[in-house]
């Protein structure tokens, strides 16, 4: 289902449900200057701090939609969304509004994902698979020796995606966990498997957890030729839903 640029109605999400959102960034000027206008002063102050335009452009795009789309779900102009931050700097909901509703966001290149879930935590992560890049040097400072292993076992035209599949997992985990980088990436393993899209699967818990993790699933996303995304939400039995704005 895809949503025309404009918080026209209203969305319902069902207690097992997941839906995850599709952006393209590279819009109309006035689409961008619309979004634009529903920002705070910090986001179009982050804005600013981009180096190029279309980096600008593009992330006053994804944080407008991310506006636009939790508007839908919570019956309000997206302008009068405010946020709280933990301790780590993850965003939620202002209390004020009372709501269920837990969010994500990522963005890359000319692409967004929105993680939307009720009650359970939730992490997206979304890379642009380039063509040039030391994989393997940055999986030996970042992955576990598991993955390391799963990696160089592949065959050479598996690994960027193999490579790709396991570090949005990871980010999306570490996401969806809310304590940013203080779990070490190299402290947990997860599959590397390019299975399709929603298929869930138990992540391995870090052994430094003093607390340990809830059950978490991990889902593969493929929102565009040349993009891998995945999604990570604590409980199993979801249901996950597409949508395009």
């Amino acid at each position: 289902m895809s949503l025309t640029p404009s918080p026209a109605g209203s969305f319902q999400l069902a207690s097992n449900e997941v839906h995850w959102w599709c952006a393209n960034l590279d819009v109309p000027p006035e689409t961008s200057a619309r979004l634009f206008a529903t920002l705070t002063r910090d986001e179009r102050s982050r804005s600013s701090r981009f180096r190029f335009e279309r980096d600008q452009q593009r992330f006053i795009v994804a944080h407008g939609v991310l506006r636009d789309v939790l508007g839908c779900y919570l019956e309000t102009k997206p302008r009068e969304i405010t946020f709280a931050c933990n301790a780590f700097g993850k965003p939620d909901l202002s209390p004020v509004f009372r709501s269920r509703l837990k969010f994500n966001l990522s963005h890359s290149a000319g692409l967004a994902l929105i993680a939307i879930a009720a009650d359970s935590n939730v992490g997206v992560d979304l890379e642009c698979i380039q063509a040039q890049c030391d994989y393997a040097e940055i999986a030996r400072r970042f992955f576990s020796p598991v993955e390391i292993a799963q990696l160089h076992a592949l065959p050479s035209h598996l690994y960027a995606e193999a490579f790709f599949n396991c570090w949005t997992k990871k980010e999306a985990y570490l996401k969806a966990r809310g304590e940013g980088l203080s779990i070490p990436l190299n402290s947990f393993s997860v599959p590397l498997t390019t299975d399709s899209a929603h298929t869930p699967v138990d992540l391995y818990r870090a052994p430094h957890d003093i607390v340990p993790a809830k059950r978490c699933s991990l889902y593969t996303l493929q929102p565009a030729p040349g993009y891998i995304g995945a999604l990570a939400i604590e409980g199993s039995g979801w249901r996950l839903r597409q949508w395009q704005w």
